[in-house]
């Protein structure tokens, strides 16, 4: 699944609302967990040394004592915030990590934790290819800056221009259709609900064509144009848009234009391009039952809005060129000024609060001197944070699950109070604790044993949204697949007539048993709207 902290389930900790947790809380070490699923191993740190070292002139002549160099204050900071990260690592659960520290043209800080994988116990290191998931956001829309420049599209074109036909895009309200823009996707203004369609190519491993298709049966929840409502769904567009213009596929359109002039040869577009890459982490998904689970997370359908995978010394080099803000890499413009100013620039508050402000594949607070974004999904979890005014940036990437994904939002805030003296923000502690209390196993209030055979259960289901899923057994274990998903999820009885899908936290509800079995189970709990889905029995 792809999650993103711009949405407001998450966005207040970037609008330093994580201030608020209460620091007094006492550092909960205790981990129900143990530290069996991490490596506590620093692999590669680079810490820099004040400026003001020099060695003692030869001569036999003793030169006048000079004043005492000033010492540099990012050399503080950065120790700080490396001190931070080795303190709690072990508690974040994150099988591998990688962080980068860049100012100017220089990188300050580069660390590799932990393990590309369990198994194996090699170490990551700054080659390591991670999901930067919606990261991806702000590479698709320099990428279709780069076709502004060149007159081929325009910010405000209309998505009919690309996509005229019905069967090929429709929204549920016809005058949505119509006028929704390059802009208005790019900014999350559709009014369509926070991620809504998002189980279609997750879940259900759909086409971008078909879940896009089935976009036409979910109503707007706000007015078109008027709020931020976080949907990845219609962020990919415009890069599919942009791959039409072209004549190509968005993989090749980005590859060509934008990762391999600024350098990121190694990245990737694709999720199978990455596990068949030399250098990668195993994707991992923290199960509520304290298990560590390899698992599989597809976003190509919407590559455009998540399906990037770099390595953390590739990622320096976007931080070099978005720190820079000239347009240009290595000598080399990649896009002009203007549109790459375009951007980076705020154009609608992202909440009542009026505190943040939305981009094209950025947030942006503090008037602009902070633009930042993050990529969540179940597996992988990463952040970048800019300081313009500091030439200053930030990104960390990791895996693993709900504990990584608190982690790297921990030591983005620890870095953001660090560069303000507040050397005493300690986030972490009141953060896992909260964790520790929530990420918890679901149980029945009264456990009721099952009165079905498992045969009872067995057969397809279809929704008219959603699609299908299958129900099998083998050896005594309830199976189910999601529609095109070629991942079995073994379901394991909660209660009653009910069984969970512990790997994605789904209960399936069966009723209306009749001789040939259950004939409807309602699903609860998919990540995005509409949460529940009643799928019936086929005859199939």
């Amino acid at each position: 699944m792809i999650y993103n902290s711009l949405n407001p389930t998450t966005s207040d900790v970037n609008n330093n609302t994580i201030g608020t947790i209460d620091q007094n809380a006492e550092n909960n070490t205790t981990n129900k967990y143990s530290n069996s699923f991490t490596s506590s191993n620093t692999l590669l740190t680079f810490i820099p040394f004040s400026s003001g070292i020099y060695s003692q002139s030869s001569s036999s002549v003793s030169p006048s004592p000079g004043p005492e160099p000033s010492p540099d204050p990012m050399d503080h900071i950065i120790s700080l915030f490396d001190q931070y990260i080795k303190s709690y690592y072990n508690q974040s659960l994150i099988p591998g990590m990688a962080v980068v520290i860049v100012q100017n043209d220089k990188i300050l800080y580069m660390n590799c934790l932990g393990v590309k994988d369990l198994a194996s116990g090699e170490p990551v290191d700054e080659n390591t290819l991670f999901g930067i998931c919606s990261i991806t956001k702000q590479f698709s829309a320099t990428n279709i800056a780069q076709l502004v420049d060149k007159g081929l599209m325009n910010w405000t074109d209309p998505i009919t221009n690309y996509y005229s036909a019905p069967d090929e895009f429709q929204l549920y309200d016809d005058y949505v259709t119509g006028n929704i823009t390059i802009n208005d996707c790019l900014i999350h203004s559709s009014g369509l609900p926070v991620e809504g369609g998002n189980d279609y190519p997750t879940y259900f491993n759909d086409s971008y064509s078909a879940a896009l298709y089935k976009l036409r049966y979910m109503e707007n929840t706000t007015p078109f144009g008027t709020t931020v409502q976080y949907n990845s769904m219609l962020y990919a567009l415009p890069g599919y848009c942009a791959a039409r213009t072209s004549n190509t596929t968005w993989n090749e359109l980005i590859k060509n234009d934008l990762l391999d002039p600024l350098g990121m040869t190694t990245a990737t577009t694709s999720y199978y391009d990455f596990m068949n890459s030399s250098n990668h982490v195993t994707p991992y998904k923290l199960l509520k039952n304290g298990t560590m689970k390899a698992y599989d997370v597809i976003p190509d359908p919407i590559g455009p809005a998540g399906s990037m995978a770099c390595s953390i010394s590739e990622m320096a080099n976007w931080l070099r060129f978005q720190i820079a803000d000239t347009g240009y890499y290595n000598g080399v413009q990649i896009v002009s000024k203007k549109e790459l100013d375009e951007t980076r620039t705020g154009k609608m508050y992202m909440n009542a609060k009026n505190t943040s402000m939305i981009g094209y594949g950025w947030g942006t607070k503090d008037n602009g001197t902070t633009i930042y974004h993050d990529g969540d999904s179940d597996a992988f979890f990463s952040q970048i944070t800019i300081y313009t005014t500091k030439d200053l940036g930030i990104v960390i990437l990791s895996n693993g699950g709900q504990y990584a994904y608190n982690f790297k939002i921990c030591l983005d805030a620890k870095f953001r109070e660090l560069l303000k003296d507040n050397d005493a923000f300690d986030p972490w502690p009141a953060r896992k604790n909260l964790t520790d209390n929530t990420w918890i196993e679901d149980v029945p209030d009264q456990y009721v044993d099952n009165p079905q055979p498992l045969s009872a259960y067995v057969g397809e289901y279809s929704h008219s949204v959603f699609g299908l899923i299958n129900i099998t057994t083998n050896t005594g274990t309830l199976i189910c697949n999601y529609g095109n998903n070629s991942q079995s999820f073994d379901l394991k009885h909660w209660s009653n007539t009910t069984y969970e899908d512990q790997t994605n936290n789904h209960f399936f509800n069966f009723t209306d048993f009749q001789a040939d079995g259950a004939q409807q189970v309602e699903v609860t709990s998919f990540s995005f709207p509409p949460e529940n889905g009643t799928f019936n029995r086929t005859n199939n």
